[in-house]
C-alpha cells in the first residue's frame, strides 16, 4: 500500500532532519551494510583463490607457465584476504577505543577473542 502525500512529506522531513543531525550515520545507512560488502568481497576473493588452485592443479603437469599463473593468482588472493583481516583486526581494536568497525575480519577477531577468553590463551 503506497504512502499518502502527507506520510511521504513526513518521511522526507524525518530523513532530512536525520541527515542534518547525524550525517555519518545517514551515510552509512544509505550506502548499505559495510558488513555485507565485506562478506561479498571475501566470497569474491575465495572464489578467485579456488579458481587459481583449479588452474594450478589442471595445468601444472602440462604447462609450467599456466601452473605458475594459477599459483600467483592464489598468492595474490590470499594476500588480499590477509590484508582485509589485518585491517579488520586493527579496526576491532579501534572499536574498543570507541570507533565503529565492520566486516568479516572484525567478526573473526571477535570470535578469536571469545575463544581465547573461554579456553585461556596458551603460549
Amino acid at each position: 500500500m503506497p504512502l499518502s502525500e502527507e506520510e511521504q512529506r513526513i518521511l522526507h522531513e524525518m530523513e532530512r532532519k536525520l541527515y542534518e543531525h547525524d550525517r555519518a550515520f545517514a551515510n552509512r545507512v544509505s550506502h548499505g551494510s559495510t558488513r555485507l560488502q565485506a562478506v561479498r568481497a571475501t566470497r569474491w576473493w575465495v572464489v578467485v583463490f579456488l579458481a587459481g588452485f583449479a588452474l594450478l592443479i589442471a595445468t601444472f603437469r602440462f604447462s609450467l607457465a599456466l601452473g605458475a599463473i594459477g599459483f600467483f593468482v592464489m598468492l595474490a588472493s590470499s594476500l588480499v584476504l590477509a590484508q582485509h583481516i589485518r585491517e579488520g583486526s586493527s579496526a576491532k581494536s579501534a572499536n574498543r577505543r570507541g570507533t565503529r568497525t565492520s566486516g568479516i575480519a572484525g567478526e573473526w577477531s571477535e570470535m578469536r577473542r571469545r575463544i581465547r577468553s573461554r579456553f585461556g590463551h596458551r603460549s
